[in-house]
């Protein structure tokens, strides 16, 4: 009897044991969740502190800049075929009257740098004319739609707009005042855009349901150069399948929208053209791959 005593009283040991931990045990749980929580807002808080600094250190580096950055002036621009006449504009904070500022460029990264004196247009604001080569073309932005049997759409994807390669003019400007000739670093102005001047962005959509094809393409209203004729070339690999002129459907005041409507029955369509003929007697092409 006594022995069963002690075991009982060794039990109930135990057990007040076992709850004191579970407790302390459940206690550092929480303790270590807090931690947790307390690092990740100090986490947060330094990222935040780094990203304002940052932010703060480019606006003071910007405000005490001696030149802004060179800008296009797009009104100014021109472009005639596959060359154009770029009129660039900055302001020098700084600038002393009589001092010589010049810009100096390349389009060709294994050139020598081109000087070209600066035109003063007061307050420190300066303006140089510079000639520049670029392919001229328009961007492409068609999204091809493909449904099943049942109607539902398996694949949406967008053929990625064709745009020029990038194309860009190196430069830097220098000023000199006395004896002292002060350098910006060197920077890029980007002149692929330009295109657009002369050229609307061609939007269009391919809906491809079983063997049907329902291609168009919307000619925009005024634009700077209109369409000539719309035609679709499909291939089977690198054999044509069918080559159709798309016709005008559908006119409105924004524009009008060129469409064909095309059945293959049992023939492969590995991918399609779209060629575009402007007024201009320029073609451009689109390869979109199904």
């Amino acid at each position: 009897m006594q022995s069963d005593r002690r075991l009982l009283f060794i039990l109930v040991i135990v057990l007040i044991i076992n709850i004191v931990l579970l407790g302390r045990v459940g206690y550092l749980n929480n303790q270590i969740q807090n931690l947790r929580h307390e690092y990740n807002n100090l986490q947060s808080s330094i990222s935040s502190i780094s990203s304002n600094v940052n932010s703060s250190l480019d606006r003071f580096t910007r405000e005490q800049s001696w030149i802004t950055p060179v800008r296009v002036d797009d009104g100014k621009t021109r472009v005639e075929g596959e060359k154009g006449l770029a009129v660039l504009n900055w302001q020098i904070k700084d600038f002393r009257e009589g001092a010589e500022v010049v810009f100096h460029y390349r389009q060709n990264e294994t050139e020598d740098f081109i000087a070209v004196p600066a035109q003063n247009k007061g307050d420190g604001f300066f303006e140089v004319e510079i000639p520049f080569e670029i392919r001229v073309e328009p961007f492409w932005e068609v999204d091809v739609r493909e449904r099943t049997m049942g109607g539902v759409v398996s694949s949406v994807h967008e053929a990625k707009p064709a745009r020029p390669d990038y194309q860009s003019v190196s430069y830097y400007v220098s000023m000199k005042t006395g004896d002292v000739t002060r350098s910006s670093e060197i920077a890029h102005v980007d002149v692929a855009y330009l295109a657009k001047i002369k050229y609307e962005t061609i939007v269009g959509h391919v809906d491809i349901s079983n063997d049907e094809y329902h291609i168009s393409l919307f000619e925009p209203r005024n634009s700077s150069n209109s369409f000539q004729s719309v035609t679709v070339k499909l291939y089977d690999g690198s054999r044509l399948v069918a080559e159709k002129a798309m016709e005008v459907r559908d006119v409105y005041d924004s524009g009008k929208t060129y469409r064909l409507d095309y059945v293959v029955d049992s023939q492969d369509v590995s991918h399609l053209v779209i060629q575009v003929k402007y007024a201009d007697g320029k073609t451009f092409e689109k390869e979109i791959f199904i």
